[in-house]
């Protein structure tokens, strides 16, 4: 693998240049095969930059890459990443939890995991959780997701 086009990469990811990072990653994805260790990473990397670029393509890469990993906890931080762009609120945060059974030491997904999955009491709680009336007011009242995006998450 060349850690300095991996590097340019990530880097471009940093600096939100995502095309540079597309071209980087795919680049990448181009000079191995998919039984190289770091082929999930690379994946992932391009399918986050690609999602973050408006093709909704990357996030199937994301959920591929992320399907097969056992080892790497940062495939699935840019799975929640990804899935988080794309509003899928539920996903992201059970991507991190995944992420956090895989990997517990990775601090980024403990950080991610502090900034999307934080529950409040039931509004009523002589009614189960799962009460459409809980759930209704549950959404009302949430705390602003906007505030968190995808570079929050990651750095």
């Amino acid at each position: 693998m060349n850690t300095d086009m991996y590097e340019n990469g990530l880097k471009a990811l940093e600096t939100k240049d995502y095309k540079a990072a597309v071209r980087d990653f795919t680049t990448l994805m181009a000079e191995m095969n998919e039984h190289d260790e770091h082929y999930n990473n690379i994946v992932s990397y391009l399918g986050l930059a690609q999602v973050l670029t408006s093709n909704r393509n990357g996030l199937l890469l994301c959920r591929d890459a992320a399907s097969s990993e056992v080892l790497d906890g940062d495939v699935f931080l840019n799975l929640a990443c990804a899935e988080w762009h794309s509003h899928n609120r539920k996903r992201a945060i059970d991507a991190i939890r995944r992420g956090c059974k895989i990997d517990p030491e990775n601090e980024r997904l403990q950080r991610a995991t502090a900034l999307l999955d934080s529950r409040k009491r039931s509004i009523f709680q002589y009614l189960p959780r799962q009460h459409s009336l809980n759930r209704a007011f549950g959404r009302l009242f949430r705390r602003n997701g906007n505030d968190v995006d995808v570079h929050s998450l990651l750095y």
